[in-house]
């Protein structure tokens, strides 16, 4: 199967909001940096339409511009990624990719993540923000939902930290296998559950005592409801995937529902909101 990869030239401030557009248009790869984002498509998936609707996305962003459209072969996608992914500390975890021979300090928790196509690898302000945010919380025998689980990097670390079962869940298939794998590769599978869909995907009576949600800010405006009233009580959400610039959106989206924001943290233009089930 062939592949199309797209590179735009882009500030990283509307990386989050091309993603967004990207994925409703089935793109499922992503890299980014500083002022680039790389995204790949099946090639068959995409036609003059798509290409149009770029052009016209694109251009309402003056000074930014499609750089390059390449056809990519059917290629091992790890050996790929791995002359980009390279370890990182984040706190107490040490993430890196299977490949990678780092070996941790002694009170390091280490996350194996292989990203294959899926977002989510630790590098991106958004992932670290949580990451950093759940080591200074009692996870202790908590059950935990991750909105949107990517690679399963935050529900693993939970986990690790001592959770005692984890769901997550995303509408990207490759998503679906990848954390899938990722459980396996740092020995939690037994204790975390990926369902393929979105938020339909969890029933009504399931609760949680923490929820994390690294998605970007239409689709959190959108579930908000849904994921208050999947949140025990004195439960917590951990929202990320937000600009500064989104905060009062999501503050006004919460006006009336039974939560309190409880923290706010900041990374460059990055922001973490935690927000805090309250008694009715």
């Amino acid at each position: 199967m062939n592949y199309l990869r797209v590179e735009f030239e882009l500030s990283e401030d509307l990386h989050e909001l091309f993603i967004a557009e990207l994925m409703d248009m089935d793109f499922y790869g992503f890299e980014q940096f500083d002022d680039k984002l790389v995204a790949y498509i099946e090639k068959q998936r995409f036609n003059d339409s798509n290409r149009e609707y770029l052009e016209q996305l694109v251009a309402a962003y003056s000074g930014d511009s499609i750089m390059e459209f390449e056809d990519i072969p059917e290629q091992n996608w790890n050996q790929s990624w791995e002359q980009t992914i390279q370890p990182q500390q984040i706190g107490k975890f040490l993430v890196k990719p299977t490949w990678s021979t780092e070996r941790p300090a002694d009170d390091e928790i280490v996350l194996e993540i292989d990203p294959k196509m899926s977002f989510g690898t630790g590098y991106h302000t958004t992932t670290r923000l949580v990451l950093k945010q759940i080591q200074g919380m009692d996870l202790k025998d908590k059950v935990i939902l991750d909105a949107g689980t990517g690679t399963g990097i935050l529900a693993i670390a939970a986990i690790k930290l001592g959770a005692r079962k984890a769901i997550g869940f995303d509408i990207d298939s490759w998503s679906r296998d990848n954390a899938h794998e990722n459980s396996f590769l740092n020995k939690v599978n037994d204790s975390f559950e990926v369902r393929f869909g979105g938020i339909e995907t969890i029933d009504d009576h399931e609760l949680f005592d923490l929820i994390l949600a690294n998605i970007n800010r239409n689709v959190l405006i959108e579930i908000l409801p849904d994921l208050v009233n999947h949140l025990n009580n004195d439960g917590m959400i951990c929202l990320s995937g937000l600009l500064h610039t989104d905060e009062d959106a999501i503050r006004d989206r919460l006006y009336e529902m039974p939560v309190q924001v409880s923290d706010v943290e900041r990374e460059e233009e990055w922001i973490l909101m935690e927000i805090q089930k309250v008694a009715e």
